[in-house]
């Protein structure tokens, strides 16, 4: 009797020891997902489309607009009681359009029931930066000594005076301004990531990313006024997205 409770014992071992076929390379070919990241420099919405390879594997593309935001700006009241604010110094509003190409590798799958997948991801591919002079409604004299007359202006080496004088400006111009005045600056992108995927099941994707991204253009981008413009944009990022695989 003890030498066939030793067997049944071991068998039962044995039967529980072998790892289960996993079934989800086979379950699932696509996932697609959207999201926002907030940056360092600014926000992105986007949305990410995947072809899943295997459990491990998976190639994606992505398409993500981004609002550059200088955190360092100075941002000042209006002199008339219900003026919009405006950001003091800054000449052009910075925005850009990418579409990259992708992969995610599983670094550590979630557990069978519970759990986080942890995956690295990156992306590389091509932006089409956009610059819109920012506008101002800034006083200047009047056809005689005591009229005055405010008018919405961009920057211009001939009203640098009053642009950067604050007892000059009057309030921000409506975002209409500039908007036919854009002009396109195209560049590279790319970016690297962790992904935390902690969806209760594998066909929702639900994932916070952590990462840093690279905007490069073929000249410097006029922000600011006075202070020095860059080729290039840097930012670390935080994310969230939720989809679903198919």
């Amino acid at each position: 009797m003890f030498l066939w409770a030793v067997m049944a014992s071991t068998f039962l071992m044995a039967q529980k020891s072998e790892k289960p076929v996993d079934t989800r390379d086979y379950m699932y070919k696509h996932e697609s997902s959207g999201g926002v990241r907030i940056q360092t420099n600014g926000v992105s919405p986007y949305f990410q489309f995947g072809w899943i390879k295997d459990i491990k594997r998976t190639r994606m593309i992505e398409v993500e607009y981004t609002y550059f935001i200088n955190y360092q700006q100075k941002r000042q009241k209006s002199i008339t009681q219900n003026g919009r604010d405006f950001q003091f110094g800054v000449q052009n509003r910075f925005h850009a359009i990418r579409v990259s190409v992708g992969f995610k590798r599983v670094i550590a799958d979630k557990a069978p029931r519970n759990g986080v997948c942890l995956s690295i991801v990156g992306f590389a591919g091509v932006s089409l930066g956009l610059l819109k002079p920012y506008y101002l409604k800034l006083i200047q004299p009047g056809p005689d000594s005591i009229a005055v007359v405010i008018k919405p202006e961009r920057y211009s080496e001939g009203n640098a005076d009053r642009f950067l004088d604050p007892n000059y400006i009057v309030e921000a111009a409506p975002i209409r301004y500039g908007l036919n005045q854009m002009q396109p600056v195209p560049g590279l992108h790319g970016k690297l990531a962790l992904d935390f995927d902690w969806g209760s099941r594998d066909k929702v994707v639900k994932a916070l990313e952590a990462g840093v991204m690279l905007d490069l253009y073929y000249k410097n981008i006029p922000v600011m006024v006075n202070k020095t413009n860059r080729f290039f944009q840097i930012g670390a990022f935080i994310g969230f997205h939720i989809g679903k695989r198919w």
